[in-house]
């Protein structure tokens, strides 16, 4: 009975009676070939466009390699034709030709593996409708990674579509990474309801968007304790004036302040103070105070103060009750009533 060789390595299986005082020959080959199909790893060397990558019955072929690194100097995308198509094949491969490289085997699906890059690929030796499938791919998309610290100690980058985390994304450190760039910004941001950004190592300051009370509120707080202050600045503050510091203290009073006298020196420009009586909350300004029209209102009834023509002009309810010129004339609609001399 002639030998026969198994479906996917080519191991020679000696026939009944065959090969007497040579079938140790033969038996050292098959063991040959079952450790290349184990553990061998073979430098595949590509050129041009295409390669066939061939297992060969009863013979050392590169197609019994277990791990295949790519090399060579190809000339393009090479393409790797598993031969013969009817044989099941796993291979570990590594690409480093310069070049992608595409292997296939039949009609069906193939695998294309970038230069740089590896995978896990099998041939399902489907004959002329052979496929070729990267198990790599249908580890990473269809399955979880559990209990794995990718990169370990050397960071690694990780490119995705979506990242879902259950608790939090963090910085090796206080302070150690980035969110975009300066020429990779980030698109928008969404912050859930009542939910806070939170600034300073002690997070000092939170701006949130709070719901609780019922209407929509930007809310920019301090920690407990402590005034508030929020700096708007022109120019990156480069020069004096170009600076505006809002100070809320701790107790509600409100100042507003500028640097034009010295950068980065804020010098008060305006004091509210608030008060549990309306009536008595004040606005104290330290310069002089400028206005089309002045009014002063009390329920529905109004007195304004106006200037026209460099004429003071006092009116009540809209209409003009006296005027002041700049030659120190005054002028009255009705009486003047003195309690002394005149």
């Amino acid at each position: 009975m002639a030998s026969t060789y198994t479906s996917n390595i080519g191991i020679e299986k000696i026939g009944a009676g065959e090969q007497a005082g040579t079938w140790g020959t033969t038996t050292n080959s098959n063991f040959d070939i079952i450790d290349r199909a184990i553990n061998g790893v073979g430098a595949i060397t590509l050129s041009g466009t295409t390669h066939t990558l061939t297992t060969s019955d009863g013979t050392l072929s590169d197609g019994q390699f277990k791990v295949l690194v790519l090399g060579g100097s190809p000339s393009g995308t090479n393409t790797i034709t598993i031969d013969p198509p009817d044989q099941d094949k796993l291979y570990f491969v590594k690409n480093s030709s310069g070049q992608s490289a595409t292997f296939t085997q039949g009609s069906g699906s193939n695998v294309t593996i970038a230069n740089g890059k590896g995978a896990i690929i099998y041939a399902d030796g489907g004959g002329s409708t052979a496929a070729v499938t990267d198990l790599t791919d249908v580890f990473v998309v269809g399955q979880a990674i559990d209990g794995v610290a990718i990169g370990g100690t050397t960071p690694a980058a990780i490119t995705g579509t979506t990242i879902t985390a259950n608790d939090s994304i963090l910085p090796d450190t206080s302070g150690g990474a980035d969110i975009g760039s300066a020429s990779a910004e980030f698109g928008d941001v969404y912050i859930a309801d009542n939910n806070n950004i939170k600034f300073g190592s002690d997070q000092d300051v939170t701006v949130g968007y709070e719901t609780t009370t019922g209407t929509n509120s930007l809310k920019i707080a301090a920690k407990d304790g402590s005034g508030l202050a929020v700096t708007l600045m022109a120019d990156n503050g480069d020069n004096a004036g170009d600076e505006w510091k809002l100070n809320v203290a701790d107790g509600g009073t409100l100042t507003f302040g500028n640097d034009v006298n010295t950068a980065g020196t804020h010098v008060t420009h305006m004091t509210m103070t608030p008060n549990s009586t309306v009536a008595s909350s004040t606005v104290d300004f330290a310069g002089i105070v400028k206005a089309a029209v002045l009014g002063i209102e009390n329920s529905s009834n109004d007195w304004t103060f106006e200037v026209s023509s460099n004429v003071l002009i006092f009116k009540y309810g809209g209409t003009g009750k006296m005027k002041l010129d700049n030659s120190g004339n005054l002028t009255v609609v009705g009486n003047i009533t003195a309690y002394g001399s005149i």
